[in-house]
């Protein structure tokens, strides 16, 4: 008995049915995508550690505001009427972040936390001092050997003197600001590099995290992580203004965010962000502002969602 040979006609019009099928499938989906996209669902520039977009913050009293200060860093927390600041820039004839603050109708500061003494961190905080009610400062207690003697610095412990305000050395604890739990880092040592003194900065809402990392670079972040600090958050401030000396491969799959935010001058002479660290952050993260382009970057957080304005996007 003969066999019977398979029908190549019929087989290839087999073949031809499932490569249509699945040109079908990739259509449909990528029709799915586009409509997902266009509502906001998901980032149009996806990185493997960040899909699906956090939903937005709905009646929410707590804000994370990255302040574009040029040149340097400064952060201002909100929460339940309570307010926080980190790091200043430098300082300014306009008083741009005194003006900042005053426009939110905030006259007190409960914590104010100077990440480490330079002065495009530093350089507003005496005169910030000088025009609030401040609760507490805290700074790191460094050597002497590393104990700046600048005019800005000199200045500044003379209005936490004169205003009274109590000074507290940088630690690894933790307190709250109204609906927000603060964690606070230092390294273990403090080396030679005042850059990574940095005080990091941790801030939880809800189901929403923050990373303020001052001038941490790659051997403070070893640091922590080989200490167990828990780095875990959904926005990261990127150490260093995105030098390439911070934000290490290690450190981001530590930290993990969904979102980055670089402080930096337009056309700054150091040449931040690097290209390296931004190739980085472009793999690993759903979306990086840089404040030269999009000016005040703002998150709220209903301490599920999270709404992100821009001041010039």
């Amino acid at each position: 008995m003969s066999e019977k040979k398979p029908n190549k006609r019929r087989s290839k019009r087999r073949k031809q049915s499932y490569v249509r099928w699945a040109l079908l499938i990739v259509i449909i989906i990528a029709a799915v995508l586009a409509v997902l996209i266009r509502l906001g669902v998901i980032e149009p520039k996806i990185g493997p550690f960040s899909l699906i977009k956090q939903p937005a913050a709905k009646d929410a009293s707590t804000s994370v505001r990255f302040i574009d200060v040029g040149q340097g860093d400064c952060t201002l927390i909100i929460s339940d009427r309570q307010a926080m600041l980190i790091d200043s820039g430098e300082s300014d004839q306009r008083n741009s972040v005194i003006s900042y603050i005053e426009s939110l109708d905030i006259h007190r500061l409960e914590y104010i936390i100077v990440t480490h003494p330079h002065s495009d961190h530093m350089g507003e905080m005496a005169d910030i001092i000088n025009n609030f009610e401040v609760g507490r400062v805290i700074m790191p207690r460094l050597p002497d050997e590393l104990t700046p003697s600048t005019y800005a610095y000199e200045r500044l412990l003379g209005a936490i003197d004169q205003r009274g305000v109590p000074l507290s050395a940088a630690a690894n604890e933790s307190f709250s600001l109204g609906e927000i739990t603060v964690d606070t880092y230092i390294p273990s040592v403090y080396g030679e590099d005042l850059n990574n003194c940095s005080v990091v900065t941790r801030l939880t809402h809800g189901g929403n995290s923050f990373l303020v990392t001052g001038d941490c670079s790659a051997d403070e972040e070893h640091d922590l992580i080989l200490h167990g600090a828990d780095l875990k958050a959904d926005v990261l401030r990127v150490g260093h203004h995105g030098s390439s000396s911070a934000t290490s491969e290690e450190f981001l799959l530590a930290v993990r965010p969904a979102y980055a935010v670089i402080s930096c001058g337009k056309d700054n002479d150091y040449g931040h962000p690097s290209e390296k660290t931004l190739m980085k952050l472009s793999a690993t993260v759903g979306k990086t502002y840089i404040t030269k382009d999009s000016g005040t970057v703002t998150f709220v957080s209903d301490g599920k969602g999270l709404t992100v304005y821009t001041e010039r996007e």
